[in-house]
C-alpha cells in the first residue's frame, strides 16, 4: 500500500516537471522568435529607406538628364537657324546714346538722367533680345532654381512667340518649376497644353511623366497611375518609361 502511494506520488512530480519544461521551452521559443521579427522589421525599415534614397537620386538624375538633352537641343537649333528677328523685352538696359553736342558758345543745360542700368539679370529696362536669347534666358532661370523668375519669363516667350520653335518646351520648363512649388494644378494646366495641343511633339512623354506626378501631387492617385501606365505602354525601353516604372512602386 505504502509503495503504491509513493509510486503515484513520483509519477505525478514527473509529470509537473514535464509541464514545467514544456512551458519553459514555450517560452523560450516566443523569445526567439520575438527577436526574429525584431530583427527582420529593423531589416525592412532599412530596406525602405534605401528604396527612398534611390528613388530620390533617381527623380534628381532624371532631371539632370532632361536638362542637359534640352540644352544641347537649344544649342544645336542656335548654331544651325539663323538669328531671329529682335523683339523688345525688359530685362537688359539699350545701349545709352552720347548725349548732343551743344553748339559752340553757349553753356549745356545740366539735367538730372538715371545713371545707365547694368547689363546683368533682373534690371527692368528694355532690352533687344531674341526668339532663342529670350527662351534661353527663361531656361537659365530655370535650371538655376529661381522658379517664380522663370514662370514670368516663359510667359514672356509664350506672349511674344505663341508659334515658336521652343514653344512646347517652354510649356513643359513652366509645369517643371510650378511642380517644385508644389502648385501642382497649375503645373497640371501647363502640362496639358502639351498632351492636348502638341500631341507630335518629343516632349510628350517628359510631359505625361510630369503631369503624372501633378496628379499625385493632387491626391489623385487614379490618375497618376492611368498616366505613368500609359507612358510604359507607348514608349516602352525609354528613359522615361523606366522612371514611371519607378514612380509605380510608390504609389
Amino acid at each position: 500500500m505504502l509503495v503504491s502511494l509513493a509510486l503515484s506520488f513520483s509519477t505525478a512530480a514527473l509529470a509537473q516537471g514535464r509541464d514545467s519544461q514544456s512551458a519553459n521551452d514555450a517560452l523560450l521559443l516566443l523569445l526567439e522568435q520575438n527577436k526574429q521579427l525584431q530583427a527582420e522589421i529593423q531589416a525592412l525599415r532599412g530596406q525602405v529607406d534605401e528604396q527612398g534614397f534611390e528613388i530620390k537620386k533617381l527623380q534628381r538624375d532624371s532631371l539632370n538628364r532632361y536638362t542637359d538633352v534640352d540644352q544641347r537641343l537649344s544649342d544645336l537649333e542656335s548654331n544651325t537657324s539663323a538669328p531671329a528677328p529682335s523683339t523688345p523685352i525688359s530685362r537688359i538696359a539699350p545701349p545709352t546714346q552720347a548725349p548732343a553736342q551743344a553748339p559752340t558758345g553757349t553753356t549745356p543745360t545740366v539735367t538730372d538722367s538715371p545713371a545707365p542700368s547694368s547689363r546683368g539679370r533682373g534690371t527692368l529696362e528694355p532690352a533687344v533680345l531674341s526668339e532663342q536669347q529670350l527662351y534661353q534666358m527663361a531656361y537659365d532661370s530655370v535650371i538655376n532654381s529661381e522658379f517664380e523668375r522663370s514662370i514670368a519669363e516663359f510667359d514672356q516667350y509664350l506672349s511674344l512667340y505663341p508659334e515658336g520653335r521652343f514653344v512646347t518646351n517652354a510649356h513643359y520648363w513652366k509645369g517643371q518649376a510650378y511642380l517644385y512649388l508644389d502648385r501642382f494644378e497649375e503645373a497640371r494646366s501647363a502640362y496639358e497644353i502639351i498632351l492636348n495641343q502638341y500631341p507630335d511633339s518629343n516632349k510628350l512623354p517628359d510631359a505625361m511623366y510630369g503631369l503624372g506626378l501633378a496628379y499625385q501631387g493632387m491626391g489623385n492617385i487614379q490618375r497618376a497611375r492611368q498616366l505613368l501606365t500609359d507612358i510604359k505602354r507607348r514608349f516602352p525601353n525609354t528613359g522615361v518609361a523606366n522612371l514611371a516604372d519607378t514612380r509605380l512602386l510608390s504609389l
